[in-house]
This record gives structure tokens, C-alpha cells and sequence, in this order.
């Protein structure tokens, strides 16, 4: 085996699940966790947990995405011929565009949560007021819609690209 492709697929693979396993458990466990803790807990986990956890969501997926284009050139054919004409390729790039569409939406789903943080923490331990809360719960909502739909779409990427070298 090529020591370069070895090192390559050990920089993709291994990020590629700390990423993943990351956003599933953000999103299938911890968020589901601190909704049901409440306002006064869960805000402490957010501040001294939550941030932890993105970074390595961040840097995880970054590094992820960037050595999986770099193989992508060195793997096949540095033309990306195979990319177009053949079912590995398309099964590459497939996974490829899940992966980032997964990305954008946790993305989104980050801002959200922290939209949601930022309305809690200006109420300054105040109780909200019934817009307020109403508020507060439709951002906790779609927040932890978002990174569920980012969990499964990173999955399906993992999926997708695990198999296309049985196609």
C-alpha cells in the first residue's frame, strides 16, 4: 500500500468519525438531555460543554471535507474522470454533497441554538415573559430539528461513501 493514501484515509476516516459521532450525539443525546433538564442546568452544560463540542464538530468536519478532496485527486485520476463515468465516483461525489449539505444545515442549526442562548441570557435570570418563552421553545425546536437532519445527512455521507467501493 501507498504510505500516502494510508495516511490520507487515516486523516479522512478518523475525523470523519469523530464528526460524525459527534453530531450524533448532539443531537440525539445531549440536546434531547438539556431540553429536558431545563433553563437553569442546561445553560451551564451549553456554556461549558456545547463550545467544546463544536469546535470539534467544526474541525473534525473541515479536516474531513479537505482530506476526502485531496484523496479524491489522488485515489482515481487527477482529471476526476472517474468522478463523472463511474458508479465509485458517483457514489464519491454523492457522498460528498451530502456531507457538505449536512454540514450547512448543523451550521444552521449551531446559529439557532445560539439565537436561543443569547434570548435566555438576556433575560438576566428574570423570568421569560409568555412571547418570551414561546420564543425561546421555537428556537429549541428547530434547533434540534436542524441537527437531527444534519446527523442523518452526515450518516448518509458515511453511508454513501463506505459502499462505493462495493459498486
Amino acid at each position: 500500500m501507498d504510505a500516502e493514501i494510508v495516511t490520507l484515509r487515516l486523516l479522512h476516516i478518523v475525523p470523519g468519525v469523530a464528526w460524525v459521532g459527534s453530531a450524533i450525539f448532539l443531537a440525539f443525546v445531549l440536546q434531547p438531555a438539556l431540553a429536558k433538564t431545563g433553563p437553569p442546568h442546561s445553560r451551564a452544560v451549553m456554556r461549558n460543554a456545547v463550545k467544546r463540542l463544536l469546535i470539534l464538530l467544526h474541525s473534525s468536519a473541515w479536516l474531513t471535507m479537505i482530506v476526502g478532496v485531496i484523496m479524491a485527486f489522488r485515489v482515481r485520476d487527477p482529471l476526476f474522470d472517474f468522478l463523472w463515468s463511474t458508479p465509485w465516483g458517483t457514489m464519491i461525489w454523492l457522498g460528498f454533497v451530502f456531507a457538505v449539505i449536512g454540514y450547512a444545515i448543523g451550521t444552521i442549526g449551531g446559529l439557532t441554538s445560539k439565537k436561543m442562548m443569547d434570548l435566555g441570557a438576556s433575560l438576566a435570570g428574570q423570568p421569560p415573559t409568555p412571547q418570551q418563552a414561546g420564543q425561546i421553545a421555537n428556537l429549541q425546536k428547530r434547533g434540534m430539528l436542524l441537527s437531527k437532519i444534519a446527523a442523518v445527512l452526515v450518516t448518509a455521507a458515511v453511508v454513501v461513501m463506505a459502499l462505493a467501493q462495493h459498486v
